[in-house]
């Protein structure tokens, strides 16, 4: 009994040398986050183009959409890569890390697409920043989660003059604390947030916590909604693994804000008015 008593005092005292547990001021990409939606396209509209290009990302553009996700890696030159998998295989069609690869051999390896490769490569962050970068909001997809990565991230950020445009999203929990702690004024997502964790929102302290949860629309159910709903992070939740299946049912949930595979064909998406 005293040692429980004695963690909860020194968690206690952690806590509030951050800023305790109290609600935390919004970092909002909206001037009324409660009254907007947004629609980002995940790794780009892939219909005709392959994931995470160039002009995946210029055909999210001229759909509409107003937010792009896409994921982050790097070179074996320590450069940011838009690149998903660790291993080549799925998008390159031979097998070997990502990392192995140095950003002047990137456009060696035709990106694939309908398994045939084709004139699409694997882009620098930057390049796609240079190109689109006062196009969209952006969310991040760290796939690397070290605080190296972290202040070069934030650096890049902070170059372009973004940081009220991009959430920098990470299942990496300490990752997300460590931005929030040392860059107060970059937006934030912690992945993985689904139906069950509930309990664990309230220990985080406050000057810790994510701008927004993310996670599956698939791990998340009414009562997860009701609870977003009561403590006032309705329009802080992200959900990813939206198509034309679940579309219709995210929304009739109240779910605003989603990372969808869009596709010009489905049913679901006739009357979608991308643009919010």
């Amino acid at each position: 009994m005293i040692t429980i008593a004695a963690l909860a005092v020194v968690y206690l005292a952690f806590g509030f040398s951050f800023g305790g547990f109290g609600s935390k001021p919004i970092k909002s990409l909206f001037s009324d986050p409660a009254d907007s939606a947004l629609l980002f396209a995940h790794r780009g509209v892939v219909e005709n183009f392959p994931e995470n290009s160039l002009e995946s990302i210029g055909d999210a553009k001229r759909l509409g959409f107003s937010a792009v996700e896409f994921d982050l890696r790097k070179s074996a030159d320590d450069d940011f890569i838009l690149f998903h998998d660790t291993d080549t295989e799925r998008m390159f069609g031979s097998k070997r890390s990502i990392n192995e690869i140095s950003t002047s051999s990137l456009d060696d390896f035709p990106l694939l697409q309908n398994g045939k490769p084709g004139n699409f490569f694997v882009p620098t962050l930057e390049k796609a920043l240079d190109q689109y970068g006062a196009d969209f909001i952006f969310y991040f997809d760290m796939k690397l989660s070290g605080f190296k990565e972290a202040d070069q991230i934030v650096e890049i950020i902070r170059n372009y003059e973004i940081e009220d445009r991009v959430i920098v999203a990470s299942a990496d929990a300490l990752f997300v604390f460590y931005i929030e702690l040392k860059y107060p004024e970059i937006i934030t997502a912690l992945e993985g947030f689904n139906a069950g964790k509930e309990w664990l929102y309230p220990l985080i302290p406050k000057n810790l916590r994510p701008d927004f949860l993310s996670g599956f629309f698939s791990r998340i159910d009414e009562n997860h909604v009701e609870w977003l709903r009561k403590n006032g992070l309705a329009s802080r939740r992200i959900v990813y693994g939206i198509d034309s299946s679940n579309f219709i049912s995210a929304k009739s949930m109240g779910i605003k804000h989603m990372i969808m595979d869009y596709d010009s064909i489905s049913p679901a998406f006739n009357e979608l008015r991308i643009n919010h």
